[in-house]
């Protein structure tokens, strides 16, 4: 049973750093999503705008399934 309650606990540690390291990310998407959009990529930044949508609905799932535990 430790073993479990050790691999329990650092899933949920991974899912929060996964979380974390998603934000850093989803910065950098946004960031050279500005510079797209500075240079009139509509289509770039368009699918950056739905990769970011994405990393915010994957962060929701990660810390729903850490909260699970």
């Amino acid at each position: 049973m430790e073993k479990l309650d050790k691999d329990i606990l650092k899933l949920s540690k991974l899912c929060e750093h996964w979380a974390d390291h998603n934000v850093s990310h989803k910065e950098n998407f946004s960031k050279w999503r500005d510079i797209a959009k500075s240079k009139g990529l509509e289509k770039v930044v368009e699918n950056l705008n739905k990769a970011i949508e994405m990393l915010d609905k994957c962060n929701k799932y990660l810390l729903i399934a850490r909260d699970g535990l």
